[in-house]
């Protein structure tokens, strides 16, 4: 409304366009935050595993954020690599993917402090590497956390 386009919440969807509301996605179905494009987005999540590096969201895979690991399945989260350690966007598959790095960067939408990436709070952004703040997006402008 108002001239803007939003992101359809979590377990809804719409076809775009001119569209002012979002339908509900049938019951046993998910379909994560403006990911649902149709009725067949939604898709039944019960079963659903994760690859090693990957964590479980709403129904659907989402790779780990750099310097972040993960063993799959069920997982809802990524740990943290130690401290000084650092692993590349979906490959840190365990504690061990962790490797001793110089120059420990930080994905774009997480800030780096004391060694270790954090996600940016909701509405506000990071443009990542070493960057040791968050900054708040600009008035009427929304982003999720670890996303901006």
């Amino acid at each position: 409304s108002y001239g803007y386009c939003y992101r359809c919440p979590k377990n809804m969807y719409s076809s775009g366009g001119k569209s002012k509301h979002c339908k509900r996605c049938p019951k046993g179905k998910t379909v994560a935050s403006g990911k649902g494009k149709s009725k067949n987005s939604c898709k039944r999540g019960k079963r659903l595993k994760c690859s090693r590096g990957y964590y479980l969201r709403y129904g659907y895979c989402y790779r780990c954020p750099k310097n972040m690991y993960s063993s799959g399945g069920k997982s809802k989260h990524c740990k943290q690599c130690p401290k000084g350690t650092t692993v590349a966007s979906g490959k840190g598959k365990s504690k061990n993917s962790c490797k001793r790095g110089k120059r420990l960067k930080c994905s774009r939408g997480y800030y780096l402090r004391y060694g270790y990436c954090y996600r940016c709070p909701k509405n506000m952004y990071s443009s990542g590497g070493k960057s040791k703040h968050c900054k708040r997006c600009p008035k009427g402008k929304t982003v999720a956390s670890g996303k901006g």
